[in-house]
């Protein structure tokens, strides 16, 4: 399984609300309230059009990446904030959404490289430094994420999200017991975060595993069982959620083997 991508909740693209003034153009203007109206493709049509006569912009590139975004056209949308950041080197919200895009593809360095620019000309801007920090995580610098984990926690008690990436630098290394403890901060901060129980259940399936191949059976059990008890509570806050329904999955086949083998 990929961690990256059931450690959900530290890449996880948002969509930017765009504003008008960014650009006169009524074409542009146009193609942005089709796409807030949910006409993603009429949206892309006016921008084609606005390509085409040679108005590319970096609004027009990050309004059409987050269109083919919505659409499910990843590739494509990642095509199009790579030209907006060649247009606005180190601009925040394109290279929070390129460096996220990057790292939930495998192109873990690459993404460093961007969010590394962004994080030289926007040091004190806290979601580029999570990213940040979570990128280096990506690419093995674990003492360096959890430096930047430190020092946003020290700034701010309050925000649930250093945490979270501080749990997840645990898991890497295998600390399950300071995870654990991580998240269960997170946890009392947003205690109806689905992700945050799902990062949860990940720790704890983690630790079953370790006890697992101690032959410590029934210690193994019980960690599965706080597994899935994370995860349940994560469903019943995302029902939806594909991630969860295929983590829960995966617990509960563990779960049924341990029963058969004891």
């Amino acid at each position: 399984m990929k961690f990256v991508i059931l450690f959900v909740s530290s890449v996880c693209l948002s969509i930017l609300s765009f504003s008008v003034s960014a650009q006169s153009n009524e074409e542009y203007a146009s193609a942005l309230k089709e796409f807030e109206a949910k006409n993603y493709e009429k949206s892309l049509e006016i921008i084609r059009a606005l390509h085409t006569k040679g108005k590319r912009s970096y609004e027009t590139h990050y309004l059409a990446g987050h269109c083919h975004y919505v659409l499910g056209r990843t590739k494509s949308a990642g095509s199009h904030w790579s030209e907006a950041l060649s247009i606005k080197p180190g601009d925040v919200a394109v290279s929070l959404d390129y460096t996220r895009y990057l790292l939930n593809i495998g192109r873990e360095f690459d993404g460093l490289q961007v969010i590394a620019r962004a994080f030289e000309l926007n040091p004190r801007n806290k979601d580029v430094r999570l990213l940040f920090g979570t990128a280096l995580l990506y690419n093995g610098k674990t003492r360096d994420a959890l430096s930047i984990t430190e020092k946003l926690k020290a700034e701010d008690s309050s925000d649930y999200r250093p945490l979270v990436l501080e749990g997840q630098i645990y898991y890497y290394l295998g600390s399950i017991e300071k995870a654990e403890v991580s998240l269960k901060w997170a946890n009392s901060l947003v205690p109806n975060n689905a992700n945050v129980l799902n990062n949860l259940a990940l720790v704890y399936e983690k630790a079953s595993n370790q006890e697992n191949k101690k032959g410590r059976f029934g210690n193994a059990k019980n960690f599965l069982n706080s597994a899935k008890e994370q995860i349940e509570s994560a469903l019943k806050l995302e029902p939806e959620n594909s991630h969860f329904k295929d983590n829960l999955k995966r617990i509960e086949a563990k779960l049924n083997a341990l029963v058969t083998n004891s």
